[in-house]
């Protein structure tokens, strides 16, 4: 007997295939992300354990690596925006890969004799060119997912990087254990492969910025450039809220990362202090990872994206606080997850909003401001904290120090965005009196 048919009103819509397989751009894109983060946290367990053991190591050697990882993101942020916006994002990504590649095999050489110096230098150097391709990456969304999936992309993405942030900890911890050089080989190898995932992408010009002129007349107008994307966010105080969404809690970050590592050495309840520090970033990552899902579920349900980013920012304080007073080995892990899923949503949510209120045009550049003002705030609490800590012997001055400008720069910002927002109004409200009369 035949089923009665269903009339077209009830049909149930199909289910889309998922974003990574009805995007492949996305889906290469998402690849190279995978192989090159993978490499970069392996090698990051190892590097920053040289700093603390190797030859003129010690807290402030391990902060300098830190800041020589973060640092040139904000030191070249307004060129790498302006770039972004003028040049081929795709060969951007490509170019950097590479450059980044023979970087770390220089990295690999180094550790191998054991030069903390050495290091240190060439992990500023890899992180200069490396910050040249933070606001492509971001850009590069707007051309392989519609507006109404980046939301998506971006959790995606988070995910993908939790994800590979808790792998890559916890195999780097293993490996650092034998020793540097096998996690920066791997790092090494990984940059290669991520320039062939991109290779396949079509080009990826700024709509309404052609690269007119090439490098050189990017290069020259980085000032101007940047002053033109500053001033379009200033004058839209939603917009300015996302791009200056991460810098406290970036502030925070800094000096917990730095009491992260301290403790992972002192307590060493994994076996060693390598195994320990992976487990600690691993459990970190997973938070990363599944904060951006909870926030993208929350505001999907309703919530206003500005008051779920107020939440993740306090949810990474309040964890930050307990981090610098707990030391029983299931209570760190349970504070560290914590860490994770309010950092990780503040994040997601924050890079989101950017993306969707910023003109094609304008996202590279908004997207350096973003990371100028988040890296200057991290290295700020690393050095502070890591100076901090050797002339007082308490490795929680680190967490304290981050968190307390951290909060102040959170009360801060959000009273003078409410004073931009207000004055906006109010010009609204005389520019409508004006043409009444």
């Amino acid at each position: 007997m035949r089923a009665p048919s269903t009339p077209a009103g009830d049909r149930r819509p199909e289910p889309r295939p998922g974003l990574l397989r009805r995007r492949p751009r996305f889906r290469r894109v998402w690849l190279s992300e995978i192989v090159s983060l993978l490499g970069d946290w392996m090698s990051f367990v190892a590097v920053s354990l040289l700093a603390l053991g190797g030859e003129g190591g010690g807290v402030v050697a391990l902060a300098l690596v830190m800041v020589g990882h973060h640092l040139p993101n904000a030191l070249f942020a307004p060129v790498a925006g302006v770039l972004a916006d003028r040049l081929d994002r795709r060969w951007l990504l490509i170019a950097t890969s590479l450059v980044q590649g023979a970087l770390t095999v220089a990295m690999l050489g180094a550790a191998v004799v054991g030069s903390v110096l050495a290091v240190q230098v060439l992990v500023f150097i890899r992180s200069s060119v490396g910050a040249l391709r933070l606001p492509a990456q971001s850009a590069v969304l707007r051309h392989v997912v519609e507006e109404d999936e980046l939301l998506e992309a971006n959790a995606i993405a988070s995910a993908t990087w939790s994800v590979m942030f808790a792998v890559g900890m916890a195999v780097g911890g293993l490996i650092a254990a034998l020793g540097p050089a096998a996690a920066l080989a791997v790092d090494a190898a990984s940059f290669g492969l991520s320039a062939l995932f991109l290779w396949g992408l079509p080009p990826m010009v700024a709509e309404g910025r052609p690269a007119e002129g090439g490098t050189l007349a990017a290069l020259a107008s980085v000032r101007g450039d940047m002053v033109l994307a500053w001033k379009h966010a200033w004058d839209r105080p939603p917009l300015l809220d996302a791009v200056l969404a991460k810098t406290p809690v970036h502030l925070a970050n800094g000096g917990a990362l730095l009491l992260l590592n301290l403790l992972a050495m002192q307590l060493a309840f994994a076996g060693t202090g390598a195994l320990t520090l992976g487990l600690l970033q691993c459990v970190r990552g997973a938070g990363t990872g599944i904060g951006p899902l909870l926030g993208v579920a929350l505001v999907r349900r309703g919530l206003r994206g500005e008051l779920a980013a107020t939440g993740a920012a306090w949810v990474t304080f309040a964890s930050i606080a307990a981090l610098a007073v707990t030391r029983h080995w299931a209570a760190l892990l349970a504070v560290v997850l914590a860490w994770g899923l309010g950092s990780g949503a503040n994040w997601v949510l924050s890079s989101s909003e950017i993306q969707r209120l910023s003109p094609d045009r304008f996202v590279g550049r908004l997207s350096a401001i973003d990371n100028l003002a988040l890296t200057v705030g991290l290295c700020a609490a690393l050095l502070g904290g890591a100076v901090l800590v050797e002339r007082t012997s308490a490795p929680g001055a680190a967490a304290w120090l981050g968190l307390g400008a951290g909060v102040l720069a959170w009360l801060g910002s959000q009273w003078m965005l409410r004073r931009r927002a207000a004055a906006g109004k109010k010009a609204l409200s005389l520019q409508s009196e004006t043409e009444r009369r």
